[in-house]
């Protein structure tokens, strides 16, 4: 009857990797003989989803809302879109042609490569990753000329308060590492 809030109708998933091989099968850049790029390759992941359903409220209240506005979970967070990117390599540590090589992939990846800020989250009256809508009701006024003298004090700490990291996305992430394959 309702969606639920993890639900996606959209998820568009584009994965692109391209790879030099060694040897015979080699047709990447040579510098005197050395193949640079033998055994790397590179991987391409891009990733759009549409946004996830919230139930949307009537009133603000600090960091969230009262009465419903349409139906449980019935609007919508925007779009998100991300791109990853990854380089590796593979090194033989043993003969390429043995029964069981020893190889180490070493690789660099790094995710959200466009370092987008996805909102993930939303204050409930207002629809914003950034306002919860509270100081411009009749409530937040209230509180506001109850404060005593102290309204710039008032105003910057519920600001601060305001700004929640967890209503976007991870910032651009980069990973070193290694994988040993026997």
């Amino acid at each position: 009857m309702y969606p639920l809030s993890f639900d996606e109708r959209h998820r568009l998933n584009l994965s692109m990797d391209y790879r030099y091989g060694s040897g015979k099968r080699y047709n990447g850049p040579s510098i005197f003989g050395m193949d640079l790029l033998a055994n790397t390759g590179i991987n391409l992941q891009a990733i759009a989803v549409s946004g996830r359903p919230y139930t949307a409220k009537l009133v603000p209240s600090q960091f969230g809302g009262e009465g419903t506005i349409g139906s449980i979970n019935g609007a919508r967070l925007p779009w998100n879109f991300t791109i990853n990117a990854r380089v590796d390599r593979d090194i033989y540590l043993t003969s390429p042609d043995s029964e069981n090589p020893l190889i180490v992939n070493v690789y660099f990846r790094v995710a959200n490569l466009l370092n987008q800020r996805n909102i993930i989250n939303v204050y409930s009256a207002t629809g914003s990753p950034s306002d919860d809508g509270y100081l411009a009701s009749s409530r937040g006024l209230d509180a506001l000329q109850s404060t005593g003298g102290n309204t710039e004090a008032f105003l910057a700490s519920y600001q601060w308060r305001m700004l929640n990291p967890n209503f976007y996305s991870l910032p651009r992430r980069m990973y070193i590492g290694a994988i040993f394959n026997f």
